[in-house]
């Protein structure tokens, strides 16, 4: 008798630009293991060459704020109901979402109660603000899959089956022999700028970056400026001004141009990480509307916005905040550490020296194996060490 094969069938969700790049390699990591199994997807263009469907694309729903995500909440409820019709329609084997918790944890609910195993990649940021959503992951979540160390005590505590699976990145970004070495004023050097992933970031940093560009390369007359492009920003909102033509290029692949860039000029994000890991000092910003800043100011509970500095437990790179990041606040700070060669060294150093704490199991292959075995029908206590 021969008897079938059953296919694997994994939805997964992403929200956002750096969690689909993370979970890309995770869906290149599942297809290489089982390439019968079928991933039906939220996502965009990286999901999609990895191997998944993209039966939802990612770019109708890239907004940041909460003023901003309510204006389009009529999108996302339309989204969620056909979300949740995939979840209860009796195909899928495994629920898989990445990060974005609004509607995540909603759909994890719907999943549990469809009898449908829950593996949640990358947990929202409970340990910032949103503590109580721990407790809503209770019950719903079979397993979470963290890339950062102090998240996995976090799960543990509260009774949640949690792998502690290493930062992706890691995966991704060698680590350089050596920390950098800072430039002098007189030569020629790479100064990167990485505005935002999603449409309101760059109208709101590109131009206090760019003002701050004016300032730099009088200072540095041989540095070279590049603007990192994320995927989901239309080059047309990347418009360089005539003046800056000269001095300023758009790169393409802005993350490779780290290993050689001396200096980046980051929106806060996943990119102060890449920099961080790649031991590049930065100088980060962040600028959102004035009702979601206040609203945050209530919510989140630590000190520091950049990832570095949360980790590093101090401000070890500069944060400027709302009417902080402007265009001379921005060429003061790059200037401040270009210009001290022993603080240059010492944070390239200490960023390098962050690689150690995000070490885990190699992040892709060890979440990839974790979804086929849920998939197939193992539970937590089987699967975890």
């Amino acid at each position: 008798m021969i008897v079938e094969k059953q296919v694997k069938s994994i939805l997964l969700t992403c929200g956002e630009t750096s969690g689909e790049h993370h979970a890309s390699r995770v869906v290149s990591a599942i297809k290489e293991i089982d390439p019968d199994c079928r991933i039906l997807a939220l996502g965009g263009d990286e999901l999609e060459r990895a191997g998944a469907e993209i039966r939802f694309p990612m770019d109708r729903y890239a907004v940041m704020g909460f003023s901003e995500v309510l204006s389009s909440l009529p999108r996302f409820l339309a989204l969620e109901r056909k979300l949740k019709a995939v979840i209860e329609s009796g195909g899928i084997s495994l629920f898989m979402p990445v990060d974005y918790p609004g509607l995540n944890l909603r759909l994890a609910r719907t999943a549990c109660k469809a009898g449908v195993p829950v593996l949640y990649f990358i947990s929202p940021q409970v340990w910032a603000w949103g503590r109580w959503r721990v407790n809503r992951m209770r019950g719903v979540v079979d397993m979470m899959a963290v890339i950062l160390p102090f998240e996995e005590r976090i799960y543990k505590k509260a009774g949640i089956p949690v792998i502690f699976a290493g930062h992706p990145m890691l995966d991704e970004i060698d680590a350089p022999d050596e920390p950098k070495v800072p430039p002098s004023r007189g030569d020629s050097f790479d100064i990167v700028l990485f505005p935002g992933s999603r449409r309101q970031e760059v109208g709101r940093l590109l131009p206090p970056m760019l003002g701050a560009v004016r300032i730099l390369k009088d200072t540095f007359p041989g540095a070279s400026f590049k603007i990192g492009a994320a995927p989901l920003i239309d080059r047309r909102e990347l418009r360089i001004p005539a003046d800056l033509k000269e001095y300023v290029t758009l790169s393409e692949d802005g993350v490779a141009d780290l290993e050689g860039a001396s200096l980046v000029l980051a929106a806060s994000g996943t990119v102060t990480l890449q920099a961080a890991i790649s031991g590049t000092p930065m100088v980060v910003s962040y600028r959102t509307s004035l009702f979601t800043y206040l609203l945050g100011r209530l919510l989140v509970r630590l000190p520091w916005i950049a990832m570095p500095n949360v980790l590093a437990g101090r401000r070890l790179v500069p944060e400027l905040i709302q009417a902080d990041a402007t265009d001379v606040r921005i060429a003061e700070e790059a200037a401040a550490l270009l210009l001290d060669g022993d603080r240059y060294r010492r944070v390239s150093k200490e960023l390098l020296g962050l690689r150690d704490r995000l070490k885990g199991m190699g992040c892709a292959a060890a979440v990839a194996d974790t979804a086929l075995r849920m998939a197939g029908g193992e539970n937590a206590d089987s699967i975890l060490p």
